[in-house]
């Protein structure tokens, strides 16, 4: 039986799934669940939403934009996308953000303004320069 191989379009080169990065694995899974949903679209009933789980750490800065810009066109029309993530930067690039905090007695959600929600990215931004300023 022959083993699935990833090729790098840019390069050329055919690598073994298991060479892949933990960003590189996000983004094909991301590619194959909008590719299935697309597909489920167009032999039925259009999919109404694409749920993600974490995943987003893994990226680097410009798969990070790259991703979210595709879930944000995903997003148009009649289709609901939601992300689960930890990511402050991913917060910042919806537009409804439910802030799940752990507390004493339990978790805590709420939902945030867009000031809400801006004022937690910049507040992470914040804590970041003061890390790398150390």
């Amino acid at each position: 039986m022959n083993q699935a191989e990833i090729r790098d379009r840019n390069s050329g080169v055919a690598h073994p799934p298991n060479r892949l990065s933990g960003g590189e694995k996000f983004q094909a899974s991301l590619a194959l669940a909008l590719a299935l949903a697309e597909l489920h679209s167009r032999s039925g009933p259009a999919l109404g939403s694409l749920f993600l789980d974490e995943g987003f750490a893994a990226l680097d800065t410009t798969a990070l934009d790259s991703a979210l810009e595709v879930l944000r066109s995903q997003a148009n029309g009649n289709r609901l996308v939601m992300v689960i993530s930890h990511l402050h930067a991913v917060a910042e690039a919806v537009d409804d953000v439910l802030l799940v905090e752990r507390t004493p007695a339990g978790s805590s959600a709420r939902w945030l303004t867009p000031a809400q929600r801006d004022e937690l990215a910049q507040a992470d931004l914040v804590s970041g320069l003061q890390v790398l300023a150390r």
